[in-house]
């Protein structure tokens, strides 16, 4: 099977994560930003990821691709996300957004490889509340934020020693959204968190949104 990703996309991430976990191999092809054409012609619009099975149908939404992939194991259970999840995710895309946003134009992600998708990326997510240079000046206080929602994902996942008792869904969500403000080197994360993600980056071949 096929995965059309950007690396930097938190619903591909949560795809890669779970497929991951279940050793389930996908061949990914990450599309550059700019590239409206590849999508397009496989689903009619711009987005990722688009999952295309054995069989060369084409599916969309990452938890439609996750509930697929879990049906293929016949020792998983889909299940829907913990209302506590789903809070803590509502609160944690906006902040995902303003440390992102600007940064992960300089981590070397294939998507943006080309100059046309920085012109696309700056084009498309560059708004007036959402301005690059005012976020990286904010720095400070939006880390303090994230902070203290790294704090509330450490409690949520539960851990019992280096394991979690969240679910395989819960797990990728969290993963994706805190990679994805890894990016951000002065954040302090809570100890048990910061092994959980280390470790599951290692382990799955998934790296964090990291500078290195």
């Amino acid at each position: 099977m096929k995965l059309y990703i950007y690396e930097h996309c938190p619903f591909c991430i949560r795809v890669r994560y779970v497929a991951k976990m279940l050793h389930i191999s996908l061949q990914e092809i990450i599309v550059d930003y700019h590239d409206k054409e590849t999508p397009i012609q496989l689903v009619g619009k711009k987005v990722v990821p688009i999952l295309i099975k054995d069989d060369g149908t084409p599916m969309l939404e990452s938890s439609d691709i996750i509930d697929y992939l879990i049906s293929l194991k016949h020792d998983y259970v889909a299940s829907a996300p913990a209302e506590t999840t789903l809070q803590w995710q509502k609160k944690a895309f906006p902040l995902l957004q303003r440390i992102g946003y600007p940064r992960w134009l300089s981590l070397n992600l294939a998507e943006f490889s080309k100059e046309e998708s920085h012109l696309a990326w700056v084009a498309n997510k560059q708004v007036a509340e959402l301005n690059f240079d005012h976020l990286l000046e904010q720095t400070a206080e939006i880390v303090k934020h994230v902070e203290a929602l790294a704090n509330e994902a450490e409690q949520l996942l539960n851990f019992n020693g280096t394991d979690t008792q969240a679910s395989l869904v819960d797990q990728a969500i969290y993963y994706s959204i805190l990679s994805g403000v890894s990016c951000e080197p002065t954040i302090n994360w809570p100890e048990k968190l910061q092994h959980w993600l280390n470790i599951q980056s290692e382990n799955l071949a998934l790296p964090l949104l990291k500078l290195y």
